[in-house]
Parts: structure tokens; C-alpha cells; sequence
């Protein structure tokens, strides 16, 4: 009982402190994989999709370096700008990117290369039809695969120990629960 009471007053300690401002992230981006990249070390999560995962094939295709490629492909070596609109569940910025007025996260999923996860599902709609890149066949989607092949996907996202982390993990999953306070 002692260990809740605890939790609560972490939770309410960690509640009650401002949000850290969002940032603007921008430079030359290296690309992790279809919807990850590194600006300045920096590890940003494209907000609003879901590409494969690198390892992941569809069918006979290497969908996740197919979807990897088609980023390195968008950006061209241009900098890239992308507005943080908050972290993930491993502390990569969510952000929305782009080079010029070219949203990088739509342009994706326009080419078939991410699927909508929560933004951009009149774009999925279009490239389903079109049966652009993963839409050309069959495919599991990068959750279910993901779900599969946990051991591969962990192996590659950053661990968090201690009670610090499991509180972090805590106090994010809360946010998530009541609405991002």
C-alpha cells in the first residue's frame, strides 16, 4: 500500500511540473528507417504514421527498406525542419517535418510507404486506391509486425531502468489516459 501512496506522490509531483516547451528541430537529417530520423542526434518519430519496420518484408518485397529508401528519396540531403509536438513513449520528439511546404509525414503515406496512425487517413484512402507502394500487395501492418517480432523491435529501441524510468513510463502512460495534461 506504501508503494501506491508513493507512486501517487511522484505522479502528482511530476504533474505539477510545467510542460517542457516544444522545439523546432532543423538541419540535416539522417534516416533511421521509414518514419524515424536523427537531426543533430536528436531522434524524431514522424507524428501521424507508421512505417514498416526495417527488417519487415511484405510478401516477397523489403517493404521497411523500400519505405526507408522512399524518405532518403524525399529529402534529398535538404534540411529538414520538423516541429515537435510532443515525445514518445521512448522519448523520441514527435514532430511533424518538412523541407519547404513539403509535409515529409503526408508525403509518405501519399507514396504507400506508412499507413495513418491518427493523422493523414484521406491520404491513405487515396494511395489504398492507387495501390501505392505497401498497397500494391498484401502486408501485415508495422503494429502487428512489430507485435510478432518484439524481440528484433526491442533490440533497437532505447531501454529505460530503474524506478526513474518505470515512473517516467507511469507518468507518460497517465498523460496518454487523461489527455496530455
Amino acid at each position: 500500500m506504501a508503494i501506491f501512496f508513493i507512486l501517487v506522490a511522484a505522479l502528482a509531483a511530476r504533474l505539477g511540473q510545467p510542460k517542457a516547451p516544444t522545439q523546432l528541430l532543423t538541419g540535416k537529417a539522417y534516416v533511421i528507417d521509414g518514419d524515424t530520423l536523427s537531426i543533430s542526434g536528436n531522434h524524431i518519430r514522424l507524428k501521424g504514421i507508421d512505417a514498416p519496420e526495417l527488417q519487415q518484408n511484405c510478401g516477397a518485397d523489403a517493404c521497411g527498406k523500400a519505405s526507408r529508401q522512399a524518405l532518403i528519396q524525399l529529402i534529398q540531403g535538404r534540411p529538414v525542419r520538423c516541429d515537435e509536438q510532443g515525445r514518445d513513449k521512448y522519448n523520441r520528439s514527435l514532430a511533424i517535418c518538412s523541407i519547404g511546404t513539403l509535409n515529409l509525414n503526408r508525403a509518405m503515406v501519399e507514396a504507400g510507404q506508412a499507413i495513418a496512425y491518427g493523422n493523414y487517413r484521406d491520404v491513405e484512402l487515396r494511395a489504398r486506391r492507387d495501390k501505392k507502394g505497401m498497397w500494391s500487395g498484401t502486408f501485415e501492418t508495422p503494429q502487428e509486425w512489430r507485435r510478432e517480432h518484439e524481440q528484433l523491435s526491442e533490440s533497437t529501441e532505447p531501454q529505460v531502468n530503474g524506478a526513474s524510468g518505470f515512473i517516467d513510463r507511469f507518468i507518460a502512460w497517465v498523460r496518454v489516459v487523461v489527455g496530455g495534461l
